[in-house]
C-alpha cells in the first residue's frame, strides 16, 4: 500500500501520534536556560541596554533626572535548520509491520529533540572556549555580547573600565564553600555599563548526570540540617533554595557521546532573568508524503522526515557563573 495524506488520512495522522510519543520521549530540560520565542526572520539582533539602575534625588519643582541608557551589549541570532529522514520499506507496508514502522517513527520525534536538547546544552559545555564543532561539522560560536567566551575571569561593558568575572576562581568542586565562591560573585562582580553594581539572585544550581554529583546537590539542597555538620539540628541554609537541573548531554563531546573531563561540570543562574536566547522559526514536526510521487521508483521506499529550524545565542553573561569542578586554576 502507499501510505500518503491523501490515500491514508486517518494512518499519516497516526503516525503524527507515534512521532509525539517519541518526541515527548526525551526531557526538554535544557530549554529551561533559555528565553523562547517564535519568529520567521532568519537574522534577529538583540540588545542589553543600561543606564537605569538608579532614580536620583528630585527637588521641588525640578525636573526628574533624565537617564542616558546605552547599549552595552549586541547579538545577531542566525538560524539554521535540522532533518531527518526514515524509510518505510515495501515490504513494511505491505505486510503490516506497524511495530517496526511506528518505532521508525518515534525514532525521527527521539532524533529531532535529542538534537535541539544537545544544542541547547552544548552552549554551556562548551562556554570556556570562543566556538566548538557540532556533530554536523558546523562551526559554532560561544562568545557572548562583549567578545568573550561565556565563562570568563575578565568580561567586560560598555562604558567602564571595570571588568565582571563569571567562572569561580580556582574551580571548586560542588560544594557548600564552592556554592558560597559562586554566590559570592553575584554579590560583588555584576556590574553595569556605569560600574554600578547589578543585584542578581541565582535561583538555579544546574549540574551533569553525574551520579556523584546529583546525590551531592541533592544532600546540599534537600537535607534538613547542615550537610557538612557533625550533629543534627544545624539549619541547612540551602534547603529548597534552588531548582536543581540536570544536563543529561552537559558532559558529552561535539558528537554526544561522554566526556568525563565534564563530569564535574555546575552552575548557579539566575533564570527568571535569563539572557540564553532560544529563537524558533520551524518548529519541530514530522511531515508525511502528500501523494505518490514520494514513493522512491528504485526500491519503493517511502520516506517520511522531521524537521525543525532555531537559532540560539547568549547575549549577557551575568545571569550564570559556573565551575568545572576540578578544584585548579
Amino acid at each position: 500500500m502507499i501510505i500518503n495524506t491523501e490515500n491514508y488520512p486517518d494512518f499519516v495522522a497516526n503516525m503524527q501520534i507515534e512521532w509525539r510519543k517519541g518526541y515527548d520521549r526525551v526531557n526538554a530540560v535544557a530549554k529551561k536556560l533559555y528565553d523562547v520565542s517564535f519568529n520567521q526572520k532568519l537574522t534577529t539582533d538583540h540588545s542589553s541596554m543600561d543606564g537605569f539602575t538608579f532614580a536620583e534625588d528630585k527637588d521641588e519643582g525640578d525636573d526628574n533626572y533624565e537617564a542616558n541608557p546605552e547599549q552595552n551589549y549586541k547579538k545577531t541570532i542566525t538560524k539554521y535548520r535540522i532533518g531527518i529522514t526514515a524509510k518505510i520499506t515495501w515490504e513494511m507496508r505491505t505486510y503490516d509491520r506497524y511495530t517496526e514502522m511506528s518505532k521508525a517513527l518515534k525514532g525521527l520525534g527521539e532524533a529531532t529533540r535529542q538534537r535541539l536538547e544537545i544544542d541547547l546544552t552544548h552552549r554551556f559545555t562548551f562556554g570556556t572556549a570562543t566556538s566548538y564543532t557540532n556533530r554536523s561539522g558546523r562551526t559554532i560560536s560561544t562568545v557572548v555580547g562583549d567578545g568573550y567566551q561565556l565563562f570568563y575571569s575578565a568580561h567586560e561593558v560598555n562604558g567602564s573600565s571595570s571588568t565582571y568575572r563569571n567562572r569561580i576562581a580556582n574551580n571548586p568542586s560542588l560544594s557548600k564553600g564552592g556554592l558560597q565562591a559562586g554566590r559570592k560573585l553575584f554579590s560583588t562582580q555584576m556590574i553595569d555599563s556605569a560600574g554600578n553594581k547589578v543585584v542578581i539572585m541565582p535561583n538555579a544550581l544546574i549540574i551533569a548526570d553525574n551520579p556523584e554529583i546529583i546525590d551531592t546537590a541533592k544532600e546540599l539542597l534537600k537535607s534538613k540540617g547542615d550537610p557538612t555538620g557533625a550533629h543534627e539540628g544545624v539549619y541547612n541554609p540551602y534547603l529548597n533554595t534552588y531548582d536543581l537541573i540536570i544536563l543529561p548531554y552537559l558532559a558529552t563531546d561535539n558528537l554526544g557521546g561522554h566526556d568525563s573531563d565534564k563530569e564535574d561540570y555546575w552552575m548557579l543562574a539566575d533564570l527568571t532573568h535569563t539572557d540564553a536566547v532560544l529563537e524558533i522559526s520551524e518548529a519541530p514536526h514530522m511531515s508525511a508524503p502528500k501523494d505518490n510521487g514520494a514513493l522512491d521508483f528504485a526500491n519503493d521506499n517511502l520516506s517520511m522526515k522531521s524537521n525543525a529550524a532555531y537559532g540560539i545565542e547568549i547575549i549577557d553573561p551575568k545571569f550564570i557563573v559556573f565551575s568545572d569542578g576540578l578544584g585548579t586554576a
